[in-house]
């Protein structure tokens, strides 16, 4: 007899753990039939594939090579001509050709346009050598001003009905006077930037723009089913079988628990997914998967105890994490376990896990040296430290909770990470499945359900 079960995929990271190859083993191993996407459009996930595909998906769920659904969840903020894009690419270039047919957005989609990715861009150049990071596509940007503005919101639902092209002029017309400051003191930027925030503001200017993006807003009234939120539920959660739910994100970039400023508009936390089940009234099982590298990574700036920029080099090749100046450089260090342990009790402790996903094992075997963080140094302030050391999680969801954030990313710029290492003299994957599993356990209290000691499904480990 068949049966419903989903598994959540949740990064516990700043976002970079590895959750592309992760969705896409569960969907090869369980054959499942529906990815449901959560979070933000500027997601990056690799997938690599025993056949020889490579794609980095961004809206579309990271079982489309396995001919798995995607449904784009109300929990998602999308960028409409990113999913036109993609959804070509994979067409066209990665022979996909059933791409859009695979595919079904949630009416209640919040839209990021390309004039938010302006902003978002612009004032990132604006902040000069004090980066905060940003992607670049302007979530972040739609997501607050659909809080503070929410006249100027645009949803997917909002696609191809009167008042659109007004609504997005209303929309450009804002941006640009959340610019202003920058556009009159646009010769206070960075040489090599000028041009380009330029060039940027030019694009913000130019009419025959709007007229694209109703072009393109169009074609993607023609190409993708929309559809209501009765969808979910009546036709997704009722169906037997496995489905993956895919966040971007992680853990450490969520807007009231991550190193303010450092971090994402959006919620990162799985409670919400959670939610959004129960309201659907889902029955089925849910097996909720933590995710992590075998070492520490973030993509940009913020705070991170264990950095070690000598390890770049070792750690780093083939991992699709190109830099910007968006973003920033890609950082990596030992792995870190207060982090860890502070981002599983952001989620409710231990409990909140049925197991973890373990990747990029493959470069701790290729070193044979696995450095590890289990405490740090200069640890003295017990309002964000308890006295075994580990991070305090307070919880809140205003300026005060703000406030402490960036008051806790103050103080961890200030810790030294104290290092032990686990010597793996040996090539035998059992044997290090065996040791990994053993202490992460041990440090987390959380059992490993997967590690992964290659980039692509056959190369994933499930114990």
């Amino acid at each position: 007899m068949k049966e419903k079960k989903i598994f959540t995929v949740t990064d516990l990271g700043g976002g970079d753990g590895g959750k592309g190859g992760v969705v896409h083993g569960i969907c090869v191993r369980k054959n499942s039939h529906t990815v449901i996407k959560v979070g933000g459009a500027q997601g990056s996930h690799g997938v690599r594939t025993s056949r020889g595909e490579k794609f980095n998906f961004s809206q579309f769920g990271c079982g489309t090579f396995e001919g798995a659904k995607t449904h784009i969840s109300p929990l998602m903020v999308v960028e409409p001509f990113g999913i036109l894009s993609e959804g070509n690419s994979l067409r066209f270039e990665h022979g996909v050709s059933n791409a859009f047919d695979l595919l079904t957005v949630d009416e209640n989609c919040l839209c990021a346009l390309p004039f938010h990715g302006i902003a978002s861009r612009v004032r990132e150049l604006a902040r000069k050598g004090n980066q905060k990071g940003t992607v670049g596509v302007g979530v972040g940007e739609a997501k607050l001003d659909s809080e503070l503005h929410p006249e100027l919101a645009l949803y997917v639902r909002d696609i191809g009905k009167p008042g659109l092209r007004d609504k997005i002029e209303a929309i450009r017309i804002h941006q640009r006077k959340k610019l202003f400051d920058v556009i009159t003191d646009i010769d206070d930027l960075w040489p090599a930037d000028k041009d380009i925030a330029k060039n940027e503001i030019n694009s913000l200017d130019d009419p025959g723009f709007v007229d694209w993006m109703m072009d393109q807003l169009e074609q993607f009234k023609r190409r993708v089913r929309v559809v209501g939120m009765d969808y979910l539920e009546g036709e997704v959660l009722s169906r037997d079988g496995v489905i993956v739910v895919e966040s971007s994100h992680g853990i450490l970039t969520d807007r009231y628990h991550g190193f303010h400023p450092y971090v994402s508009r959006l919620r990162t936390l799985p409670s919400a997914t959670l939610d959004l089940l129960n309201q659907c009234g889902y029955d089925g099982d849910i097996v909720r998967l933590g995710v992590t590298r075998a070492y520490q990574i973030r993509h940009g700036a913020g705070p991170m105890v264990t950095e070690d920029p000598a390890m770049c080099e070792l750690l780093l090749p083939d991992s699709s994490k190109d830099e910007n100046r968006w973003q920033g450089k890609v950082r990596v260090g030992p792995l870190d376990f207060v982090a860890l342990r502070y981002s599983i009790e952001v989620c409710g402790g231990p409990s909140a896990f049925d197991g973890l996903a373990v990747t990029w094992f493959d470069q701790i075997k290729q070193s044979g040296n696995w450095r590890v963080c289990d405490r740090y140094e200069g640890v003295l302030a017990p309002e964000f430290f308890s006295p075994s050391g580990d991070i305090l999680v307070r919880r809140g969801n205003d300026d005060a909770q703000l406030r402490h954030q960036k008051a806790l990313g103050a103080q961890l710029t200030g810790c030294r990470p104290k290092f032990n290492e686990i010597l793996i003299d040996t090539k035998d994957e059992a044997f290090m499945s065996g040791v990994c599993s053993e202490v992460m356990l041990e440090k987390l209290g959380v059992p490993v359900s997967m590690i992964s000691f290659g980039s692509t499904e056959k190369e994933k480990v499930y114990l």
